[in-house]
């Protein structure tokens, strides 16, 4: 792996050197198999947003023993990125598949992950992509979210309903979905990942994102109530340049965090990947 120039004077940064996500030969990472140990639930849960007043569904995983247990469980929010929906994560991302080969090798204890539908409306097909559209997307998700899908989760699943056993992560859109409500939330969120985040209009007020430089500003609150703020990126993604700014950026603000540099692109493998490198840091 090519070391950056700028790696000296970044210390947050991490370089993954040989574990590029890309799979050759069609070979599939043992965390992807489909392999003959305990399974979760993967269920689809439909509710009515108060926020938004329309009906909207999400996709919650319950991990092997949930049915047969009493116990509460701590709770990941997993968003997924742009043009694709509540269903992206385990459909193409497999997530229930890795995690449940994680639990059954004890790399992990068990949590609960809910994936809610990230837009406020359904985008038409070539529609206009405007900031006045953006920011109702983003407003508007940002209040179902908080509004609607956490109450109802915690209402309807034994989960721990407190920062400390909560996480939020995304890749793409959801990447910067994710730093955006997680950074503006600590009260909700001790625990923020993002897959490479698409940083670009969710740093723009106008357009429905948020001015980071003024929320960083309480790089001491920031601090004191998230244990763990992680971005990564790989080194052949368009989005490269923008994550390593925004990093800059949370380094000139004094705000802990690790910036994960690995090799590959834009695509599901290199997120596959992240959230198997993230999932024991969650909740640790």
């Amino acid at each position: 792996m090519k070391i950056p120039t700028w790696l000296s004077v970044t210390g947050t940064i991490v370089l993954a050197a040989g574990l590029s996500n890309v799979a050759i030969a069609q070979e599939t990472p043992a965390y992807l198999e489909a392999r003959d140990v305990p399974h979760g639930g993967v269920e689809t849960v439909a509710y009515e947003s108060s926020a938004l007043g329309t009906s909207r569904e999400m996709v919650v995983y319950t991990p092997p023993g949930y049915a047969s247990s009493s116990d509460p469980y701590p709770v990941l929010y997993l968003l997924h990125g742009a043009g694709s929906n509540q269903t992206s994560w385990t459909e193409r991302g497999k997530a229930h598949v890795i995690l449940d080969n994680m639990i059954a090798e004890g790399r992990i204890d068990p949590f609960v992950v809910v994936m809610p539908f990230g837009y406020a409306f359904q985008r038409e097909a070539g529609g206009v992509r405007d900031p006045a559209e953006n920011k109702q997307q983003r407003e508007g998700f940002a209040r179902d979210f908080i509004g609607d899908v956490l109450p109802l989760v915690e209402s309807r699943y034994r989960v721990m309903a407190d920062a400390g056993h909560r996480a939020i992560a995304g890749l793409s859109l959801g990447g910067a979905q994710s730093l955006a409500i997680g950074l503006s939330h600590t009260e909700l969120f001790s625990r923020i990942a993002a897959f490479s985040p698409a940083m670009g209009a969710a740093t723009n007020p106008e357009s429905g994102g948020v001015d980071f430089d003024t929320l960083l500003d309480d790089a001491e609150g920031i601090n004191g109530r998230v244990d763990m703020l992680w971005i990564g990126c790989g080194f052949d993604d368009t989005l490269f340049e923008s994550n390593r700014a925004f990093s800059e950026q949370l380094i000139e603000h004094g705000i802990e965090h690790e910036f994960r540099v690995t090799e590959g692109a834009h695509t599901y493998p290199v997120w596959q990947r992240y959230l198997y490198e993230v999932a024991p840091m969650l909740f640790e």
